[in-house]
C-alpha cells in the first residue's frame, strides 16, 4: 500500500510530469487534491512527532505505556522496550520525515510544513541522544507504578 501511494504521488507531484498524463487538468487536480488529504490524515496520526520536544515526549511515553500495558496482560507478544529505541528513530527515518518533506512538496500548508520538518528532524536528534536514558526512566516508572498498585 506505502508503495502504492509513492508512486501516486511521484506521478502526480514528482519532477518528471511527462512521465504520466491523466487526461485533463480537473482529473490531475481531484487526483492531487485525493493524496494531498491521504498526507493530512497520515500527518494527523502522526502529528506529535512534528511538535515541540515536550509534546513529541508526551505523546511517546503515553503509546509505549500503553502498548507495555498490552504486553503485560498478554495483548501483544514483544516487549515494547525490546524494540522501542531503535523503533522510533526507524519510524523517524521511514516514514515521519518523508511525509513532513512530502506535506512541504505539495505547498498547502506554506511555510508551517517548514516547521514541521524542522520539529521532526530536531525530534529525531534528540531521540537520539536521550531516547536511551528516557526509556530507562519510563521503564523504572513502570515497575513504580507497578508496586504501588500491588500494595
Amino acid at each position: 500500500m506505502g508503495d502504492m501511494r509513492k508512486e501516486r504521488w511521484e506521478k502526480v507531484f514528482g519532477n518528471n510530469g511527462s512521465k504520466f498524463q491523466l487526461g485533463n487538468d480537473e482529473r490531475i487536480q481531484n487526483t492531487r487534491a485525493t493524496i494531498v488529504l491521504e498526507h493530512i490524515i497520515q500527518a494527523s496520526d502522526v502529528s506529535h512527532t512534528m511538535q515541540h520536544w515536550h509534546v513529541y515526549l508526551k505523546w511517546n511515553k503515553k503509546l509505549f505505556e500503553e502498548m507495555n500495558m498490552a504486553f503485560a496482560q498478554g495483548r501483544m507478544l514483544s516487549d515494547p522496550s525490546a524494540f522501542w529505541y531503535q523503533g522510533e528513530l526507524n519510524f523517524f527515518d521511514n516514514d515521519v520525515i518523508p511525509l513532513a518533506k512530502k506535506i512541504g512538496e505539495c505547498g498547502v500548508f506554506g511555510v508551517s510544513s517548514d516547521e514541521y520538518l524542522e520539529y521532526a528532524m530536531s525530534n529525531r536528534k534528540e531521540w537520539e541522544m536521550k531516547g536511551k536514558e528516557i526509556m530507562e526512566d519510563m521503564l523504572v516508572s513502570l515497575r513504580k507504578d507497578s508496586t504501588t498498585d500491588v500494595a
